[in-house]
């Protein structure tokens, strides 16, 4: 029994390690953008909510994409704004389409697990309908595309678009998510209604708090149940998509030599349409995959990945 408790006490002094060094780690500094952020509030229901927009100046009147950015649970849209070093303005800047970085309720999402602890499962928000007023919002402020919706998630957030993808079929045209797999049926509040949009899932097999192969969830002491696998998520994903579908596993080459992760594609199409990308970011040990069975890709067309608390 006194082994069980030191155990728990020890990872509960770790992840209180790893919370504060990421809630205070150096902010990286704002880079040079085309135009500043802005705030609106909008009002949904009772609940008056709150999002940070960034739109690069040379928008002009055509029609552009919109990428949501929705932060994890207990910080808000500018510190996820910042923890991704800006790199959606930067993007927005590139590629023209605007960003939006709404607030969470109290710094958390109702996202489609019904045991997250959160003030906003909690309280039920109707966070689909705050974000359906975003998008409209954006639309008639800068003349979205509404068939180039895309939402990114973290954590809470990545399990926030899990639900939206799942719950309101033809909102979105594509979502990326890093750390949040399904939960398992019973532990999920929405059934996949129709086929989801295409998805895009970063995962570390060493994750603390959402496990890569799945099973309990456990957060400062707090039971979330369970969840699918990653790759189990991404399976049920693809078979939302009626039809024969293919599977590509690479190993992509690294960029840094002394680099002991590695990272795994694993795609899954429907013809020449992806449906789903899940890039699984390994520690040492490296995947346990006979390496003959994974083709190798020559890197000209991969970013490099830098892992980031």
């Amino acid at each position: 029994m006194m082994i069980v408790v030191a155990i728990s006490g020890l990872l509960a002094l770790t992840a209180s390690i790893l919370f504060w060094y990421w809630a205070y780690a150096p902010t990286p500094k704002v880079p040079s953008l085309s135009a500043k952020l802005s705030r609106e509030a909008l009002t949904v229901g009772a609940e008056k909510r709150t999002c940070w927009k960034y739109a690069p100046g040379a928008l002009g009147k055509q029609k552009v994409p919109l990428v949501i950015v929705l932060h994890g649970s207990g910080i808000n849209g500018v510190k996820i704004r910042a923890w991704t070093g800006y790199a959606f303005d930067q993007l927005a800047d590139q590629y023209g389409f605007a960003v939006a970085y709404p607030d969470g309720y109290q710094r958390s999402w109702n996202d489609i697990r019904k045991n997250a602890p959160f003030p906003a499962k909690q309280k039920n928000i109707d966070d689909a309908g705050f974000i359906r007023s975003l998008i409209e919002s954006f639309q008639v402020s800068h003349n979205i595309a509404l068939q180039q919706v895309y939402v990114f998630g973290y954590s809470n957030g990545g399990m926030m678009a899990l639900r939206l993808a799942a719950s309101v079929p033809g909102l979105l045209a594509g979502i990326a998510i890093v750390g949040a797999n399904l939960p398992t049926p019973d532990n999920r509040t929405d059934d996949i209604q129709a086929p989801m949009p295409r998805v895009m899932m970063i995962h570390g097999t060493k994750d603390p708090i959402i496990p890569y192969d799945g099973g309990r969830v456990r957060f400062f002491g707090k039971d979330l149940g369970n969840v699918l696998s990653a790759s189990a998520t991404a399976e049920a994903i693809a078979e939302t998509h009626a039809g024969p579908k293919t599977i590509q596993i690479e190993r992509l080459p690294h960029l840094d030599p002394h680099d002991p992760t590695s990272v795994e594609r694993k795609t899954w199409s429907q013809g020449e349409q992806k449906v789903v990308e899940l890039y699984g970011l390994w520690g040492r040990p490296c995947r346990p995959t006979n390496d003959s069975q994974i083709p190798k890709t020559d890197g000209k067309s991969e970013q490099r990945f830098q892992r980031r608390p």
